[in-house]
């Protein structure tokens, strides 16, 4: 009995942290972006690379943050919504990386947008 009450619960855990996961991000419906500027940095240098990672990740962060809700799954659904603006961000930083070096930087930019 102690078995199907334990499995009972896990199921229950698991059905309502779906509902949260599977839902975009409240920080979406607002559309907030932020652009990220690294024409500062020197991108051929292992440093300046981890500087504009750290600038997308909190950029990603600050589009992300209600600052009206300060209950548990409002931070679980802006650290969701972080993560996967951080992971949209990428290609344009990689791309910004891999110029690093051989051609100037066309805008000097990464737009991080809430998703």
């Amino acid at each position: 009995m102690t078995r199907s009450i334990k499995i009972l619960a896990a199921l229950a855990a698991a059905v309502a942290t779906t509902g949260t996961v599977a839902f975009p991000a409240y920080a979406a419906e607002t559309g907030k972006t932020s652009s990220v500027r690294y024409a500062d940095l020197n991108l051929a240098s292992a440093q300046g690379a981890a500087s504009l990672k750290k600038r997308v990740a909190r950029a990603a962060r600050e589009v992300c943050t209600f600052h009206g809700d300060r209950s548990l799954d409002g931070a679980i659904q802006a650290k969701a919504c972080a993560k996967v603006a951080a992971a949209k961000a990428m290609p344009q930083v990689e791309l910004a990386l891999a110029k690093a070096g051989t051609e100037l930087a066309e805008n000097g930019r990464v737009t991080v947008a809430a998703h």
